[in-house]
């Protein structure tokens, strides 16, 4: 390989269709032990075979199996943590893959994994690889193939929207024109391959060129996607032509046998071009640290919000113990399920509750009962935690829409100065400036905590509050010395109000004006939060001192 050069393979149809046999055959039944991700790809720890890294780098798309070395080094040297990977710990950690399928003959492959949560209940996920190159993804959906989750976000051109969004129904790739696999024809001959959906170019390439020099090769295809005997994991035999990374029951001439099942070659394969590209400098442009916070913190509020709808069902774990107590019939031998008869808020009610064969009723109302309590604590415990994370998310937004019209007043040079305190300790304030206007003192806050500084510490009762209305932004006080203040100085400090804020770009923002003593502190944990009692609007155009006539 050329020094500075990333190999990049392509993979067909045919290898997506190894690679669910021997997912669906050797590996079926392993337990979600750990999941690790980093830029473009995630892996899971499947006890006891071991990892499963799944990519979907356009160059480099695919799944394979690989060590717990190459998953450190791979995380240590990637930049961001994907925004799927939170919902992956949530959804699939402690589950078990119940086996895999490709989708359409094409390159998507679908594992389904299940998690017990009580009395013989088990959760269905599905984790779907689109190797698709250019296209490829990542997508999580619950038993019903509604999207949860996806790794990219693809944007479609005109008013197309993407074609899988989290909640709504997963839509697999469009049909490849072709016949599939069980209308492929008996006879076969090198010019009709192109017109056979399930194998890809690179090899129909060079199946046309060693098409004579290959014992049977029309049976050996067919073998790929045999119906009558189910090819096993050990008929893929993974193979290298150029550019393109091949599966065949026997070695092409021309082909480079590769090492291991297809599994294990193509984790070497990925490994190798996500490990070159985390050194080159195209792909280890760092990530604003603030757009990967706020991604993480959404993150999880989002896992947050999916465990409180989780929560949401405790209410039924108590019906369903109250129904059973109630109930004078007993479970039937073996039965998993029990209909059971009761008096409900609307009268005679018919509800069906899961039970465990091996309990009596009254050991499965308890049962139910024990999910109810720990449902209500952890419910209460997860709304607490969202209206934190919320709150969190709100104040760090302000802070970055602050942050970014700072900046841009500081290469403006019209960005004030530097407030320093005095009667306290000495000292600048940090996240307060200070600006002259008509020779009124204007002090902004360029955070949360300067948002309070400057209200609560800095004005008087008798001063001017501006802050625009219904976005996120600044506090702004305008110091009145109990002046009379010129119409012309009020508009520029509501100006100033509307740059630092989320309206920043608008033609015309609204800014709400006050005397401070109307202006008081939001009961809650945000150091900037305020309720005004009493205010006027001014309509103003966003810009600093000498920008706004």
């Amino acid at each position: 390989m050329a020094e500075g050069k990333v190999t990049s393979l392509r993979i067909g149809p045919e290898t997506v269709r190894a690679w669910s046999v021997e997912l669906d055959q050797l590996w079926a039944g392993a337990r979600v032990r750990r999941i690790e991700g980093a830029d473009s790809w995630i892996a899971m720890e499947l006890h006891p075979i071991g990892w499963l890294i799944c990519s979907w780098h356009p160059e480099s798309c695919g799944c394979g199996r690989v060590d717990r070395e190459t998953i450190d080094r791979l995380r240590l040297a990637g930049c961001r943590q994907p925004p799927i990977l939170l919902a992956l710990k949530s959804h699939l950690s402690g589950s078990h893959l119940v086996g895999a399928q490709q989708l359409n003959a094409d390159r998507v492959l679908l594992m389904r994994f299940n998690r017990p949560v009580g009395l013989g209940i088990f959760r269905e996920r599905d984790l779907i690889l689109e190797a698709s190159m250019r296209f490829s993804n990542l997508v999580l959906t619950d038993e019903n193939l509604n999207v949860l989750e996806t790794a990219r976000t693809q944007k479609l051109s005109g008013d197309k929207v993407s074609r899988n969004r989290p909640g709504f129904p997963y839509l697999p790739p469009p049909l490849v024109v072709g016949l599939e696999p069980r209308e492929w024809p008996e006879e076969m001959n090198p010019a009709g391959l192109p017109m056979l959906r399930g194998i890809g170019k690179g090899l129909i390439g060079i199946l046309q060129s060693n098409w004579e020099k290959l014992d049977a090769p029309g049976e050996l295809l067919k073998s790929l996607y045999s119906a009558d005997a189910p090819p096993t994991a050990g008929i893929f035999l993974p193979q290298r032509s150029g550019g393109d990374f091949l599966v065949f029951p026997v070695g092409i001439p021309g082909a480079e046998k590769l090492e291991g099942t297809p599994l294990v070659a193509a984790g070497a394969w990925i490994a190798e071009t996500l490990g070159e590209r985390s050194f080159r400098p195209e792909e280890r442009k760092a990530e604003n640290p603030g757009g990967r916070k706020a991604r993480q913190l959404k993150n999880r509020l989002e896992g947050l919000k999916i465990q409180l709808e989780e929560c949401k069902q405790a209410e039924l774990w108590k019906r369903r113990g109250e129904a059973l107590l109630s109930w004078r019939g007993e479970i039937p031998d073996g039965a998993k399920e029990a209909e059971v008869r009761f008096w409900g808020e609307s009268g005679e009610e018919t509800i069906r509750i899961p039970v465990n064969p091996h309990l009596s009723r009254i050991e499965n109302a308890r049962a139910c009962f024990r999910h109810y309590h720990r449902g209500k604590a952890m419910k209460e415990q997860v709304e607490l935690e969202i209206r934190r994370l919320e709150q969190e998310i709100r104040n760090f937004e302000q802070d970055e829409i602050l942050s970014e019209a700072l900046s841009i007043g500081l290469k403006k040079n019209r960005a004030g100065k530097p407030f320093s305190a005095e009667g306290r300790k000495a000292g600048k304030v940090a996240g307060v400036r200070r600006f002259e206007i008509g020779g009124f003192p204007v002090f902004v806050g360029t955070s949360a905590k300067g948002n309070r500084e400057v209200t609560f510490r800095i004005a008087s009762p008798e001063d001017l509050w501006f802050h625009a209305k219904g976005v996120p932004g600044a506090h702004v006080i305008l110091k009145t010395g109990r002046r009379q203040v010129p119409q012309a100085v009020i508009e520029a400090a509501a100006s100033i109000a509307a740059f630092f804020s989320k309206a920043r770009t608008s033609s015309a923002t609204v800014v709400e004006m006050t005397e401070k003593r109307h202006v008081r502190s939001a009961q809650g944990d945000s150091p900037g939060e305020v309720t005004v009692s009493r205010s006027t609007v001014l309509t103003v155009t966003a810009g600093l001192p000498g920008e706004v006539s």
